[in-house]
């Protein structure tokens, strides 16, 4: 049985061949990569439930469930340098079989290069160094909480707001989209330094999704917290005078639970 390993997310299919697209990332088939292909079991080891001995000392690799980062020793590391996870979320990948004497000697060495072996897209500029600690700290899911928790609270405020001409909910939700619209450039940075540092910077459906749901996230905090500003009293007129501007805000949350959603994706895998 082939093992495949997705050179954007890290997920591992277990398969003859790729899957068509990674279920986590999206990520299309030529973005996988022949990570080993696991020796048939002994008979007589899967008949008596016997696992074979794992030599004391010997080099071998690890996977981190959570990121997809692979770690090389006799044992997991006590932490994962990419994401952060405990040692007991690494799970072993099994060796590939050594190649035989006979093949040696017959010169049947596999090739540097594969030609069905999926290439992997270029990568991204690297970033200064510092940036490395704010992906190791999880900056970019810290600075997303705080959009994620606004946005709700602001939505429902300007319902209330609307429904019974309230001032004090007009406030609360005009001051919580304007933050929003402050931090929205944090998210972003963060996101893009995450996508580069924890995933090659390479760009699937998954990543467009996102950016674009920032982007529109972005655009959408800007335009109603200046119409909030331009036209403080417009609750006055009710819900039913500001039909556009409750749609507006409902769209704005919604976006903003889809980027979430996918973000959700690539962090529990």
């Amino acid at each position: 049985m082939k093992q495949w390993q997705c050179t954007v997310c890290g997920y591992i299919h277990r398969g003859e061949s790729p899957p068509d697209k990674c279920p986590v990332c999206g990520a299309d088939k030529s973005q996988f990569i022949l990570v080993e292909e696991t020796p048939a079991q002994d008979p007589v080891a899967v008949s008596t439930g016997a696992a074979a001995p794992q030599p004391e000392g010997v080099a071998g690799k690890w996977r981190c469930t959570v990121c997809g980062y692979i770690h090389t020793g006799s044992e997991p590391p006590e932490k994962c340098p990419v994401c952060g996870a405990d040692r007991n979320r690494f799970e072993r990948l099994s060796e590939a079989p050594a190649e035989t004497k006979n093949e040696q000697e017959a010169g049947e060495a596999k090739p540097a290069s594969s030609p069905d072996r999926p290439k992997r897209m270029p990568r991204v500029a690297k970033l200064p160094a510092f940036t490395q600690v704010m992906t190791q700290y999880h900056d970019h899911p810290i600075a997303v909480h705080i959009p994620n928790g606004l946005l709700p609270v602001s939505f429902l405020f300007t319902l209330a707001a609307l429904s019974f001409s309230s001032h004090g909910f007009a406030v609360a939700a005009k001051y919580n989209l304007i933050f929003v619209c402050i931090f929205m450039p944090v998210v972003i940075g963060t996101g893009y330094i995450d996508w580069v540092h924890r995933f090659g910077g390479r760009m699937t459906r998954v990543f467009k999704t996102k950016m674009v749901c920032a982007g529109i996230v972005a655009t959408l905090s800007l335009l109603l917290s200046i119409w909030w500003l331009i036209s403080p009293d417009l609750y006055l007129n009710g819900l039913s005078g500001n039909i556009l501007f409750a749609l507006l805000n409902l769209a704005n949350l919604t976006v903003a639970a889809i980027a979430g959603w996918y973000g959700g994706k690539l962090v529990f895998k």
